[in-house]
């Protein structure tokens, strides 16, 4: 892990850091943002979202919807599950690993819809999910914290 000036060291961080403290309420905040992606299109209604991700594959050829129907049923509750990993911090870093493949599926699709400016922002949690992982030593202060996961993590790496 790389040594940020005036941040402590690998295997150095404790509670009481503020690496420590600026990881949690970061994951905390992006698990929120990610489980409500999904909650919101859950509480909406299934066949609505289903409905939208068929209109705006309406013109993609290589997308057919017998595909885009299953994964419309699927992604909500998929990104219900890693949001609610990521916010608590519980098997923090397959929950990372996970989202940020989601995220790769999503940004392949808005790359078949020409949708240039939603791939730019799909490319913001890319990077969240990048820095998430690569800074994973900081991530003391969650359910995996708890448990001695993240210090085991920091040993055996």
């Amino acid at each position: 892990m790389a040594n940020l000036t005036g941040m402590q060291g690998y295997g150095e961080t404790d509670r009481r850091s503020d690496a420590a403290l600026a990881y949690a309420i970061f994951r905390f905040t992006f698990g929120l943002n990610v489980m409500l992606r999904g909650v919101v299109r859950i509480a909406v209604g299934l066949p609505a979202f289903q409905a939208y991700m068929l209109t705006q594959f309406k013109d993609v050829p290589v997308m057919p919807p017998a595909f885009l129907l299953p994964f419309a049923s699927v992604l909500p509750f998929v990104e219900t599950v890693i949001g609610l990993l990521i916010l608590i911090g519980f098997q923090t870093r397959l929950a990372l690993i996970a989202g940020a493949l989601m995220i790769a599926m999503l940004t392949f699709g808005t790359m078949l819809r020409q949708d240039f400016t939603i791939a730019w922002l799909q490319l913001d949690y890319a990077i969240a999910f990048f820095l998430l992982l690569a800074l994973r030593s900081w991530n003391v202060i969650s359910v995996d914290g708890m448990r001695g996961d993240e210090t085991r993590a920091r040993v055996t790496t």
